[in-house]
């Protein structure tokens, strides 16, 4: 298993970001997330496991797509 975080900066709220992990619906079965506590001003992170890379770089994009579709920039 591969393992890997992203972190997404303060102005992006939690709630939005646990929403569109509840989304997932394109990503494998087999990648699983976590997200970690946050403090507020700081990142949040998200925590990706999976068998493969490529998995990962889909799941790290597919949340990407889904903060974008719900009005939210990642790199602001």
């Amino acid at each position: 298993m591969i393992k890997d975080d992203m972190a997404i900066h303060a102005g992006i709220p939690e709630k939005a970001i646990k929403a569109a992990l509840r989304q997932f619906d394109e990503v494998p079965s087999e990648v699983t997330w976590n997200l970690a506590r946050s403090r507020p001003g700081r990142p949040t992170k998200v925590y990706f496991e999976a068998p493969t890379t490529a998995e990962m770089q889909l799941a790290k994009q597919r949340l990407e797509q889904l903060l974008n579709a719900s009005g939210f920039d990642l790199y602001p």
